[in-house]
């Protein structure tokens, strides 16, 4: 069995699944990360499965950066898809003007790795 995932219904009652989660856009999905970041998996698997929709994740630009020949998998073709966006205020805004479902972790990097690994942007 997977990752249970709840939300809470406009009358403030806590659900299994993602009936809480409005049908239409925009959605701001905003966490923190568990897991070194390997949580958004689970995440965008169910709201694929559940609410058909595509979940945006913004991700760190420096993703979108990486030297390609070090990586057996195309790294940024992964990204790009499952919805990742380099974080940037522009690329909310303009997510969220499209009705899109976005997700946000303000952590970034550093709460992904707890603070293990120093990130420099």
């Amino acid at each position: 069995m997977g990752a249970a995932m709840f939300s809470t219904m406009e009358d403030g009652k806590i659900v299994r699944g993602l009936a809480g989660i409005p049908d239409e856009g925009p959605v701001l999905i905003v966490g923190n990360h568990m897991l070194c970041g390997f949580d958004i998996f689970p995440i965008i698997s169910e709201f694929l499965t559940e609410k058909k929709v595509k979940l945006h994740g913004l991700a760190h630009p420096q993703f979108f950066q990486l030297d390609e020949q070090h990586f057996m998998i195309p790294i940024i073709d992964i990204l790009k898809l499952f919805g990742a966006i380099p974080v940037s205020g522009k690329n909310l805004f303009k997510l969220l003007a499209t009705k899109s479902y976005t997700l946000l972790y303000p952590g970034g990097l550093r709460e992904a790795l707890h603070r293990k690994v120093p990130i420099y942007a």
